[in-house]
Protein backbone atom coordinates (compact mmCIF):
# COMPACT_ATOMS: atom_id res chain seq x y z
CA UNK A 1 0.00 0.00 0.00
CA UNK A 2 1.37 3.64 -0.64
CA UNK A 3 0.38 6.58 1.27
CA UNK A 4 1.92 10.09 -0.47
CA UNK A 5 5.84 8.70 -0.94
CA UNK A 6 5.77 6.28 1.78
CA UNK A 7 5.25 2.40 1.35
CA UNK A 8 3.47 0.94 4.14
CA UNK A 9 4.35 -3.14 4.26
CA UNK A 10 1.29 -5.25 6.36
CA UNK A 11 2.33 -8.38 7.83
CA UNK A 12 0.17 -10.57 7.84
CA UNK A 13 -1.41 -11.50 11.37
CA UNK A 14 -0.70 -15.06 10.97
CA UNK A 15 3.01 -14.41 10.28
CA UNK A 16 3.38 -12.32 13.31
CA UNK A 17 1.41 -15.10 15.58
CA UNK A 18 3.85 -18.07 14.14
CA UNK A 19 6.79 -15.64 14.86
CA UNK A 20 5.73 -14.75 18.29
CA UNK A 21 4.19 -17.81 19.34
CA UNK A 22 1.16 -16.95 22.03
CA UNK A 23 -1.55 -14.45 21.60
CA UNK A 24 -1.01 -12.52 24.41
CA UNK A 25 0.67 -9.43 24.44
CA UNK A 26 2.46 -6.91 26.79
CA UNK A 27 0.71 -3.70 28.01
CA UNK A 28 1.39 -0.89 30.45
CA UNK A 29 -1.02 0.91 32.58
CA UNK A 30 -0.84 3.63 34.41
CA UNK A 31 -3.62 5.01 36.31
CA UNK A 32 -4.23 8.18 38.64
CA UNK A 33 -6.57 8.10 41.85
CA UNK A 34 -8.13 11.19 43.02
CA UNK A 35 -6.19 13.75 45.17
CA UNK A 36 -7.71 12.66 48.48
CA UNK A 37 -6.74 8.60 47.76
CA UNK A 38 -3.84 6.69 50.05
CA UNK A 39 -1.33 4.08 50.61
CA UNK A 40 -4.72 1.72 51.55
CA UNK A 41 -6.60 2.89 48.64
CA UNK A 42 -4.00 2.70 46.13
CA UNK A 43 -2.92 -0.67 47.27
CA UNK A 44 -7.55 -1.61 47.15
CA UNK A 45 -7.34 -0.58 43.50
CA UNK A 46 -3.93 -2.04 42.44
CA UNK A 47 -5.22 -5.15 43.53
CA UNK A 48 -8.61 -4.83 41.85
CA UNK A 49 -6.83 -4.19 38.61
CA UNK A 50 -4.84 -7.24 39.37
CA UNK A 51 -7.25 -9.34 39.65
CA UNK A 52 -9.24 -7.73 36.59
CA UNK A 53 -5.92 -8.82 34.54
CA UNK A 54 -5.94 -12.38 36.22
CA UNK A 55 -9.75 -12.93 35.46
CA UNK A 56 -9.39 -11.96 31.56
CA UNK A 57 -6.54 -14.56 31.38
CA UNK A 58 -4.05 -12.17 31.47
CA UNK A 59 -0.73 -12.37 33.96
CA UNK A 60 0.84 -9.56 35.59
CA UNK A 61 4.70 -8.99 35.37
CA UNK A 62 5.42 -6.21 37.51
CA UNK A 63 3.36 -3.26 39.73
CA UNK A 64 4.86 -0.19 41.02
CA UNK A 65 3.05 2.35 43.15
CA UNK A 66 4.29 6.10 42.40
CA UNK A 67 2.62 7.52 45.09
CA UNK A 68 1.06 11.19 45.49
CA UNK A 69 1.69 13.70 42.74
CA UNK A 70 0.80 17.49 41.66
CA UNK A 71 -0.84 16.84 38.83
CA UNK A 72 0.25 19.70 35.58
CA UNK A 73 -3.86 20.50 35.19
CA UNK A 74 -7.00 19.87 37.33
CA UNK A 75 -9.09 16.86 36.42
CA UNK A 76 -12.15 16.21 38.16
CA UNK A 77 -11.48 19.50 40.65
CA UNK A 78 -7.94 17.22 41.95
CA UNK A 79 -5.18 19.40 41.85
CA UNK A 80 -2.90 16.50 43.24
CA UNK A 81 -3.29 12.96 41.66
CA UNK A 82 -2.41 8.97 43.62
CA UNK A 83 -0.57 7.69 40.39
CA UNK A 84 -0.05 3.70 39.68
CA UNK A 85 1.49 1.48 37.03
CA UNK A 86 0.88 -2.24 36.03
CA UNK A 87 3.09 -4.30 33.29
CA UNK A 88 1.03 -7.03 32.02
CA UNK A 89 0.42 -9.59 29.39
CA UNK A 90 -3.48 -9.93 27.98
CA UNK A 91 -5.01 -11.67 24.88
CA UNK A 92 -5.46 -8.93 22.76
CA UNK A 93 -9.05 -8.66 22.32
CA UNK A 94 -9.60 -9.04 26.57
CA UNK A 95 -7.76 -5.55 26.36
CA UNK A 96 -11.03 -3.56 25.45
CA UNK A 97 -13.21 -5.10 28.30
CA UNK A 98 -10.41 -4.36 30.67
CA UNK A 99 -10.48 -1.06 29.69
CA UNK A 100 -14.34 -0.52 30.08
CA UNK A 101 -13.64 -2.06 33.59
CA UNK A 102 -11.05 1.03 34.24
CA UNK A 103 -13.58 3.40 32.98
CA UNK A 104 -16.55 2.37 35.48
CA UNK A 105 -14.49 2.57 38.36
CA UNK A 106 -14.96 6.27 40.09
CA UNK A 107 -12.14 6.33 41.87
CA UNK A 108 -9.66 6.62 38.70
CA UNK A 109 -9.82 9.73 37.49
CA UNK A 110 -7.72 9.16 34.95
CA UNK A 111 -5.30 6.41 33.34
CA UNK A 112 -3.24 5.41 30.07
CA UNK A 113 -3.39 1.56 28.67
CA UNK A 114 -0.43 0.94 26.22
CA UNK A 115 0.30 -1.67 24.37
CA UNK A 116 4.19 -2.55 23.57
CA UNK A 117 4.84 -2.62 19.88
CA UNK A 118 6.62 -5.48 17.89
CA UNK A 119 9.94 -4.07 16.79
CA UNK A 120 10.56 -5.21 13.36
CA UNK A 121 13.20 -7.97 12.76
CA UNK A 122 15.54 -6.75 9.82
CA UNK A 123 16.94 -9.43 8.35
CA UNK A 124 21.18 -10.16 7.88
CA UNK A 125 22.49 -8.87 4.51
CA UNK A 126 23.32 -12.22 2.59
CA UNK A 127 26.47 -10.63 1.68
CA UNK A 128 28.28 -10.19 4.91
Amino acid sequence: MTRGNTVINYIGFEQIYKEHGESLRKYELVWILGGDAGEEQGTESLEKVTSLVTDAGGEVSSTDVWGKRTLAYPIQKNTEGFYLQANFELDGTKAPELERAIDADQSIIRHLLVREQIKPVVAADATE
